[in-house]
């Protein structure tokens, strides 16, 4: 739990939905020249928002303690699992999960369409919905087992493939906030690695029609299943 301590009510309207009345781990605030050095990358924005940019930083500098870190991205969940799709904005992540939105109907659910945090736990890998949710505004206050990391990039023709774990560092350091300052630094890089060799990588490069969906969820389903299937082997082996 996070206390924030804010000077405008965007925030606090923003975290509507996310706000417990428990002792938080630590407390974050933005000062007025952060704010003002924020708003002049974007003086058009309100300081209100400004602020609510400073703020997230500073909780995701300190989140690897706490055993999360932050990922630019959109998460897409089916049947209570999620996939992240990651990519230079304007690249079509909204897009792509709105095609699954369609495509799979109430089976499916947006976890953050922008900045969710992933957590790193020993059973496994989780994405989890932030009131910090990019401007369509989509996500909920979940948190779900990662089944599989996309690239995207844009294309006329639908493909997808698993990359190897160098291709994969190389697109991932694009997408996160690391940390500058110790001990939240080492922390950082320990849930990085974990997350890399847990977590399955792909490139997805397609168009914005729904095969690309289809694609990318049988993709990353399909050795999900085959995994599944080992272990019931295995069980029944065993017995």
């Amino acid at each position: 739990m996070v206390e924030i301590r804010c000077r405008y009510s965007y925030i606090w309207q923003m975290c509507e939905g996310y706000r417990v009345e428990e002792a938080p781990a630590f407390a974050v605030c933005a000062s007025a020249d952060e704010i003002e050095t924020e708003r002049a990358s974007m003086p058009a924005a309100s300081l209100g928002y400004c602020e609510s940019l400073c703020i997230y930083r500073a909780i995701c500098c300190r989140m690897p303690q706490y055993g999360a870190f932050l990922m630019h991205a959109a998460v897409v969940a089916v049947d209570g699992e999620a996939y992240i799709f990651a990519a230079p904005s304007g690249t079509g992540k909204t897009t792509h999960i709105r095609l699954w939105l369609d495509l799979f109907g109430d089976r499916a659910q947006v976890v953050n369409g922008d900045k969710p945090l992933i957590r790193v736990e020993k059973e496994g890998v989780y994405a989890c919905g932030t009131p910090w949710q990019g401007k369509e505004r989509l996500g909920c206050n979940i948190m779900l087992p990662v089944r599989g990391v996309c690239f995207l990039e844009q294309s006329p023709q639908n493909s997808i493939r698993r990359l190897t774990m160098s291709e994969a560092g190389r697109r991932i350091f694009q997408q996160v906030l690391i940390p500058k300052k110790e001990p939240c630094f080492d922390c950082f890089w320990t849930l990085l690695e974990r997350m890399m060799t847990t977590v399955d990588f792909y490139l997805l490069q397609c168009n914005r029609e729904p095969a690309a969906a289809q694609l990318s969820y049988e993709t990353m389903r399909r050795k999900q299943d085959a995994e599944n299937q080992k272990g019931v082997f295995a069980a029944s082996s065993g017995g």
